[in-house]
């Protein structure tokens, strides 16, 4: 239970975390693992974004 909460808090940090900034983490990363995860990390970040984005009712296509 208390890895959860690690991982609660990992997920709601890097949705609170600038984009770009996760992604140029990501692209300077120079180990191929970490850059894996930052990117994994980023596209989170991004779903989350997009997800509040259409949720909101002003939002049209």
């Amino acid at each position: 239970m208390n890895k959860q909460n690690i991982f609660e808090k990992l997920f709601l940090e890097a949705e609170k975390t600038n984009l770009q900034d996760l992604m140029d983490n990501a692209l300077n990363e120079k180990d191929p693992d970490k850059k894996k995860v930052l990117h994994a990390i980023y596209t989170y970040a991004l779903d989350k974004k997009q997800d509040e984005l259409l949720k909101n009712k002003k939002f049209v296509i």
